[in-house]
């Protein structure tokens, strides 16, 4: 499997995304988010979505020259106007607005209306930890789960995410899943590898248990992660994103496509003195380290953590691509008169 270095991967995706119409400025901001995924060890968010992201532009529902604007600013909301462009902008403007409006009102809350593909969800929190507020952030998607007792694709794999901040040249500490048991990247990524994913997170499409990712893209479902409890978070993420924004996913079918994405920031400092907020949770999290690992376990992971160590690493020896994805980036970067990278390890097919 090749590997190649992270500077290398955003240049690419970025001059794909300008080849494809969109200004500078948001394809570096795209190329920064897809690549950051990866540098995280999140791959299901990362470069192996440009393909696609191109096969939507083909069709019409991504508009790559689009700018997302503001709506409206009342009171602490304010609404975003997407207009099917990238994603990742229209988001981080809401991000942006949404701090905005907490350091006016001491509570803010954007929504992003037409609004495509955001991409990992655990940025745009963590730029509000580093603003010294809480942040967090759902999103509904296109239908790819099965409710809980169901077999057939209703919900969407509907992240939540939130961050806050922590003592000073510490990284925030934040959390991000999806409400589905797996990712529906997670599963792309599988397929590309040749794996199976682990027992109770797929079905058929009549229904069966199934670990073959292939199983998923031929009609079958995914679940919600823990049952009931996991399908009920997915329902609230589903609620906001139908009803706020409504994002019913009318013009998109499968799991990308539309997202319905709400982020809500809390000052801190509205609250409670900031200092002592963060004094208390580095309390928390100092205990919650110093707790006795489980037998067989190594040590006490914080939310994060595991992300911060996977991207020294891949900062240093690079980022893996299966050769499957990194033809598909060849395709895309030939089609487009790309320059393909070369990797910093293993080969790669002509």
């Amino acid at each position: 499997m090749p590997s190649f270095a992270a500077d290398a991967l955003r240049t690419l995706v970025s001059d794909i995304a300008v080849a494809a119409g969109t200004p500078a400025d948001i394809a570096a901001l795209l190329a920064d988010s897809l690549v950051a995924a990866n540098l995280a060890g999140h791959d299901s968010h990362g470069v192996l979505r440009m393909p696609p992201y191109c096969g939507s532009i083909d069709k019409g529902d991504i508009l790559p020259g689009v700018r997302a604007e503001v709506l409206e600013r009342k009171l602490a909301t304010a609404r975003i106007e997407g207009g099917w462009g990238w994603g990742q902008a229209a988001m981080h403007l809401a991000t942006d607005v949404a701090i905005e409006r907490a350091r006016e009102h001491g509570l803010g809350a954007a929504i992003v209306h037409n609004c495509y593909h955001i991409g990992r969800a655990a940025p745009y929190v963590e730029k509000v930890a580093r603003n010294g507020m809480i942040g967090l952030i759902m999103a509904n998607a296109g239908a790819a789960v099965a409710p809980f007792g169901g077999r057939e694709r209703v919900l969407g794999t509907n992240p939540v995410a939130w961050a806050m901040p922590r003592a000073e040249g510490t990284p925030p500490l934040a959390f991000d899943i999806a409400t589905a048991g797996i990712a529906e990247g997670k599963l792309r990524v599988a397929r590309a590898k040749g794996e199976t994913v682990a027992p109770g997170l797929l079905v058929t499409s009549d229904g069966k248990p199934t670990i073959d990712p292939d199983d998923f893209f031929a009609g079958g479902a995914i679940l919600p992660f823990g049952g009931h409890k996991g399908n009920g978070f997915s329902l609230l993420a589903q609620m906001l994103g139908v009803g706020l924004m409504g994002a019913s996913g009318h013009r998109f079918r499968g799991p990308l496509g539309v997202n319905g994405p709400i982020i809500v920031v809390i000052d801190i400092s509205l609250f409670t003195e900031l200092d002592h907020f963060i004094d208390e949770i580095e309390a928390q999290c100092a205990r919650i380290k110093q707790s006795a690992p489980a037998e067989g376990v190594e040590q006490v992971y914080l939310p994060g953590e595991i992300e911060l160590l996977t991207e020294a690493q891949r900062s240093r020896d690079g980022i893996p691509i299966p050769e499957s994805t990194w033809a598909e980036l060849a395709a895309t970067a030939d089609r487009y008169g790309v320059a393909r990278p070369e990797p910093l390890t293993g080969a790669v097919s002509a």
